[in-house]
């Protein structure tokens, strides 16, 4: 501390000793200057260092260039941040003597209508010792004599948990064997100074055992350092009357205030924050639903209404068992109250709501066996829409090149091969022609297609005689007397004396020399020659049937590719409009939704919830629905969805079918025959989801319910039965019949 002046100073010094040496060389290489005047100059050079140096140091006593740092970094209250949907994932892991809440921190300001963090003040901060020892919390905390002899233990290890602040235990009074760690004594919370912890972190803390009610019965009131935490608005003339009624002792008053709060309040959605005024609060206490955020801030502010110190406290309560440890995931997450008791300090005291909104949403229940359903119903309706998507255009061109693919295809073999398809035709027709002309037409057909081939090989040409075709080739016997045979039959003197025998031996020779010379050229060649036009053009003959125009008026390429295009193009549009159904007709909602009572299920109609298919808009799907609930005494055990669709869409299309199943719980549905429809159905960890689409196209049924409800499928089967109606319904319906899949064939 106090060093600036002299660092300056000693940089000035260096500064200026570096000019002066620099131009001292200078002035000695250009021959000028001598030793008075370079004593000279340097003379002057630390008189005017002198005089700012003291300049300098003068004008650091002001503090211009040099100000006090400040050591304090206060963040004024603020409301709480809602985070980012986090992944399911094991955030830490405690072995813990007792099952307690993994506090984070606290939410103890309350500036109408919401409550806010603490301030958030560095040098407020105490480093904790190398023991591990946590100091006396400020504003006169004490440990109470009940309880400061009783300690338990739980040992943290991080996973994945994100930022600097690490779980602990209320009441710690020591954690050891982690990494350098700060104590916050108003907020009774710890945080690593530095980055945040790496994965596989552990430490161990040691805190005081919660104390009894009998204990916090006995406590003596808290000291004037409390009262900031009683700070709030005028009590509501409804929670005045109900204070009037409470006993004195504040325990006791805490207990009877929080007993009439629980036995009205409901508790509905997720636990985000929100503002809660204390007319939010009359609301909960006459038995409007709420959220877990909204009845923990309801419970602190009548706490402060009662006369007791309290907070908000955030963090994590339970967890998973997994072989002696508790793993603490994200949906554990949890707020609860804090109240400050004489000689205890601050005590998480958690309650939880007897009645909770039944909800079909997976990620808004709770698996509390001690929270009774309530008579109202939180209820997901599920209402199809249509999806408006940004398409490319080469997203559009390779759809449709994917559907042509086929087409292309078969018209680009067919164009190519065409030519190998004429010549096997134009085979026959020779053979049946020439056996109506006679020998010597025999004979001819036969050394045709020995000369057609050798046309398509590129071998010689059309116009070569048999004997000059003899030497286009490697010389070969049997060629050659073909070649003498074919020249005496057609033009010599076998001409009047050709016999049967002469024949087969032409034809014979023909087919073998052919091959031979098929046989010595490379694959490539071959397959050319299969699909190559040359023989047709130009054949060896004409006077035999050649099927392919001289001058290719009508076979050549341009017009074989024109009529392939247009059958191309019929192709698709035959495919665009195959297998389809006439759009559907009737009525989109069947005339029996639903019967009114089941067994001892009663289907109510839901009117609120059926707002929902009108509510979505141009985009909905849905031109209409129904909405029952499903009640089995006071419990609601699900839903009864029945959705009329648009005319324009049609479920009897497998497509649709398909994009409804997939915007469906997790898409995952297996087909199975309920009753004597068929249907659909998936099981969540949470909730059944049953689906039948109408035959007519026209709408669909969905049933959710319960995971403990056994008899969905039997009611379901039932209820669809009543639609077709066939009487009264009941739930002696058959079992499930897994549908066999048409593509392994059907058991029977």
């Amino acid at each position: 501390p106090g060093s600036e002046v002299v660092g300056t100073l000693v940089a000035l010094l260096l500064l200026v000793g570096s000019l002066a040496v620099s131009l001292g060389a200078d002035l000695a290489g250009d021959g000028s200057g001598g030793g008075r005047f370079e004593l000279r100059r340097l003379a002057r050079g630390a008189g005017a260092l002198v005089v700012l140096g003291a300049l300098l140091a003068g004008t650091a006593q002001i503090g211009f260039l040099f100000p006090k740092a400040s050591s304090e970094q206060v963040v004024p209250p603020m409301r709480p941040q809602l985070p980012p949907p986090a992944p399911d994932r094991v955030l830490f892991t405690v072995q813990s003597e007792r099952p307690v809440t993994w506090r984070l921190g606290t939410l103890d300001v309350y500036r109408e209508p919401a409550w806010l963090t603490p301030p958030f003040d560095t040098g407020r901060l105490v480093p904790l010792p190398k023991s591990g020892a946590v100091p006396a919390a400020a504003k006169g905390e004490t440990r109470g004599a009940l309880t400061a002899d009783k300690t338990f233990t739980a040992r943290f290890t991080l996973a994945d948990s994100a930022g600097k602040m690490l779980p602990t235990l209320a009441g710690a009074v020591e954690v050891s064997g982690g990494p350098q760690l700060e104590y916050d004594p108003r907020t009774q919370s710890v945080r690593v100074p530095g980055t945040r912890p790496r994965r596989g972190t552990t430490y161990t803390v040691v805190a005081k055992v919660p104390p009894t009610g009998r204990d916090l019965a006995a406590a003596p009131p808290p000291g004037p350092a409390q009262e900031e935490f009683l700070a709030a608005p005028p009590a509501p003339v409804e929670v005045t009357n109900l204070l009037g009624e409470a006993p004195e002792n504040a325990f006791a008053r805490l207990q009877f205030v929080r007993n009439a709060y629980f036995a009205n309040v409901v508790a509905a959605g997720a636990g985000r924050p929100v503002d809660v005024p204390p007319a939010r609060v009359v609301e909960m206490l006459q038995g409007k639903s709420a959220t877990p955020y909204e009845i923990t801030a309801g419970e602190v502010l009548l706490a402060r209404w009662a006369g007791i110190p309290a907070r908000i406290g955030y963090g994590y309560f339970g967890g998973e068992a997994k072989s002696g440890t508790v793993e603490v995931r994200p949906r554990h997450g949890a707020t609860w109250l804090e109240a400050y008791f004489g000689g205890h300090g601050w005590v998480p005291i958690v309650g939880t709501p007897p009645r909770a909104r039944v909800t079909l949403n997976k990620d808004q229940q709770n698996g509390d066996p001690s929270v009774r359903a309530s008579n109202e119903l939180a209820l997901v309706t599920y209402v199809p829409v249509r999806l408006q998507t940004v398409r490319l255009l080469y997203e559009v061109v390779r759809y449709y090149a994917g559907l042509a693919v086929p087409f292309l295809l078969a018209g680009g073999l067919l164009l190519f091969f065409l030519p190998a398809l004429v010549k096997a035709l134009r085979r026959v027709l020779r053979s049946r022609r020439a056996g109506q002309l006679g020998r010597q037409a025999r004979i001819a057909a036969a050394y045709a297609e020995l000369r057609d081939a050798g046309t398509d090989l590129a071998i010689g040409t059309p116009a070569m005689t048999p004997l000059e075709f003899v030497d286009a080739v490697a010389p070969d016997p049997e060629h050659r007397e073909l070649a003498w045979l074919v020249t005496r039959a057609l033009w010599g003197d076998l001409a009047r004396d050709l016999t049967d025998e002469d024949v087969r031996a032409a034809e014979a020779m023909s087919r073998s020399v052919a091959k031979r010379m098929r046989t010595a050229q490379p694959g490539f060649s071959r397959v050319a020659a299969l699909a190559a036009r040359s023989s047709l053009v130009a054949p060896w003959t004409r006077e035999l049937p050649a099927l392919w125009p001289e001058r290719r008026r009508f076979l050549s390429p341009a017009p074989i590719t024109v009529g392939l295009v247009l059958a191309l193009t019929g192709g698709l549009v035959l495919a665009g409009t195959r297998g389809g159904a006439p759009p559907p007709t009737g009525p989109a909602l069947p005339e029996l939704a639903a019967p009114a009572t089941l067994g001892d299920l009663r289907f109510v109609p839901e009117p609120e919830a059926e707002k929902a298919y009108a509510a979505t808009g141009s985009t909905s799907l849905a031109s209409s629905g129904r909405v029952f609930s499903i009640r089995q005494g006071d419990v609601v055990q699900g839903s009864l969805q029945v959705a009329g669709l648009v005319p324009d869409v049609d479920v009897r299309s497998r497509r649709v079918r398909e994009q409804v199943l997939r915007g469906l719980g997790s898409g995952r549905f297996t087909p199975v025959r309920i009753g004597d429809e068929r249907a659909y159905r998936v099981r969540l960890p949470e909730q059944t989801l049953l689906l039948a689409f109408d035959r007519s196209g026209r709408s669909y049924s969905l049933m959710v319910t319960r995971t403990a409800f056994r008899d969905a499928e039997r009611v379901f089967a039932a209820v669809l039965a009543y639609r077709r109606g066939a009487g009264t319904p009941s739930l002696l319906g058959p079992a499930d019949v897994p549908v066999p899949d048409p593509r392994r064939g059907s058991p029977s």
